[in-house]
């Protein structure tokens, strides 16, 4: 029976039908709960990455360098810090590929006769055109999808775990500045205090008293001690500004405009509150959760290896219409129980390293508390009542040796230990500070408020 052109018409027109079925197949995506408000979380902190690092608006910090600045400088500037964030973005796009389907598969063939050859009907009729499409387990494309996620999610706390490192990291290094300044600024108070003793001296050296002269030489051997701390002190600067540099992605020779340590006088909240804000909080311990339920939904999805997967396929084979339906039988259990067992391992793994995080978690809340407390300590005994009372003692020492009592080295003795006490209540509000940071390193949370909310990175939460 011979067939018109209606007849092929229809057959083609049953192939582009079958052809347009598996490409509207290949744009099925599952989107896992949660993935949209992972997408507007980090559209949230996208705003200081949106503009290149070149065209950032940065702090001016030549002038004064005050430690909001400083922080608002590096978290625009950090190379570190846009990593994070980069890779947190990544990960949130690979979440589509895992719920999409594979691609689709288009195979032509040409069959080569001489009978094809010899009319156009003929070499039509040579022709397979087929389209394949592969349907995985929906439930493996779920579960897939939900792995990717939680991985995204987890990728986002390490975003927020590098931003409080940095800060850490900022806090500390102008720390050491600051206290590098306030040592210079201590240096030459210490001096101006020397000098004055000497003119006393001078005063009994010209009264002819013989102890004056030696006296004197005593004063200069301290002058030129203290001076020689300045110098120490200003070769260390350099140093101490070049790594604080470092961590802003500044030039190391840059210019840094005046430092000084902030007065941040709030305490912290009771341990225990704190321990339980850290296991809430900390955006490692976060990360790591991710990670376990991860790993739990990778193992979910071992299991559904012992699903069978299909695929669907249509076109022309011949100029006849064909269809073809394929499945994968998962008959190698072998290979499915050792992904089972692998997953399984894989989840506790995850598991203890979340104890063993969560106890270094607590130890350093701990310790930042210790260092808090006794910083704390340092200031009030000695800035408020000890302090006080050594210089109320060195005035009565050099009033008594200005009419001719006392002796040179008591006054020296007195000095000493007020340059001691002064150091140490500096030592104190640096290591104060430094320990606040570390403090909310730990926990996870803007305890202390260093930089304003406007002016640093948004940060997924918890």
């Amino acid at each position: 029976m011979q067939r018109g052109p209606a007849h092929r018409y229809l057959r083609f027109g049953i192939a582009l039908f079958l052809v347009a079925f598996a490409l509207t197949a290949c744009r099925w995506v599952i989107e896992p709960p949660g993935e949209r408000a992972e997408r507007e979380k980090a559209e949230r902190a996208r705003a200081i990455y949106a503009v290149p690092v070149e065209k950032r608006p940065l702090p001016e910090l030549t002038t004064s360098a005050s430690l909001p600045s400083v922080l608002e400088y590096a978290f625009n500037a950090s190379g570190n810090l846009e990593m994070a964030y980069r890779e947190w973005r990544a990960a949130i796009e690979r979440i589509p590929q895992a719920g999409a389907l594979p691609n689709t598969r288009l195979d032509f063939r040409y069959m080569l006769s001489a009978e094809n050859m010899k009319s156009f009907g003929g070499a039509l009729s040579g022709i397979s055109v087929m389209v394949e499409q592969e349907f995985p387990a929906r439930a493996k494309r779920e579960k897939r999808a939900e792995l990717a996620l939680l991985e995204a999610q987890a990728t986002g706390e390490r975003f927020r775990a590098a931003k409080y490192r940095l800060q850490k990291q900022v806090v500390q290094a102008y720390a050491d500045v600051a206290l590098n300044e306030a040592l210079l600024g201590q240096t030459s108070e210490t001096l101006r205090l020397l000098r004055e003793t000497v003119e006393v001296a001078l005063h009994r050296f010209h009264a002819m008293e013989a102890e004056g002269l030696a006296d004197l030489s005593k004063l200069e051997v301290e002058i030129q001690t203290v001076e020689s701390e300045q110098r120490s002190l200003q070769i260390a600067r350099g140093k101490l500004i070049a790594e604080l540099h470092g961590v802003l992605n500044r030039p190391p020779d840059a210019k840094l405009g005046t430092v000084s340590l902030p007065e941040i006088r709030e305490s912290p909240e009771p341990a225990p509150e704190l321990f339980a804000r850290a296991v809430r909080r900390n955006p490692e311990l976060a990360a790591l959760q991710k990670e376990i339920e991860a790993r739990g939904a990778g193992q979910v999805l071992a299991e559904l290896e012992k699903k069978r997967d299909y695929s669907v396929g249509g076109g022309l084979e011949q100029l006849s219409p064909a269809i073809s339906l394929s499945l994968s039988l998962p008959l190698n259990r072998a290979r499915i129980r050792a992904g089972i067992a692998e997953a399984l391992a894989l989840r506790e793994s995850a598991g203890a390293r979340f104890r063993d995080a969560a106890s270094d978690v607590q130890a350093r809340v701990v310790m930042a508390l210790a260092g808090i407390s006794d910083a704390d300590r340092i200031l009030s005994d000695y800035r408020d009542r000890i302090i006080p009372k050594a210089r109320e003692l060195l005035r009565t020492q050099i009033n008594t040796y200005g009419s001719g009592g006392g002796d040179i080295l008591d006054i020296l003795d007195t000095e000493r230990l007020l340059v001691d006490f002064r150091k140490l209540t500096l030592r104190a509000e640096a290591d104060r500070l430094r320990f606040l940071a570390e403090l909310e390193e730990a926990v996870g949370d803007d305890l202390f408020n260093f930089v304003p909310a406007g002016q640093k990175p948004q940060e997924p939460h918890p």
